[in-house]
């Protein structure tokens, strides 16, 4: 494992939405309740979080 920063490209930012998007949809298929729902809320608000950075934002990373 090694760590490094990325800088936020619109690519980058839209692969992370998509990843987000992904999240949302897999959770929706479950049973609603305050798990559910707090995961949800929590993912919005990541997105969120994303989308406000500035373009060239350096972005933690996890290489595997």
């Amino acid at each position: 494992m090694s760590d490094f920063y990325k800088p936020l490209t619109p690519s980058f930012r839209n692969d992370i939405n998509v990843a987000i998007e992904n999240q949302i949809r897999e959770l929706e298929t479950c049973e609603k309740n305050a798990f559910v729902n707090a995961q949800i809320v929590g993912l919005n608000a990541q997105k969120n979080l994303i989308n406000a950075l500035p373009d060239g934002y350096p972005i933690p990373c996890t290489k595997y």
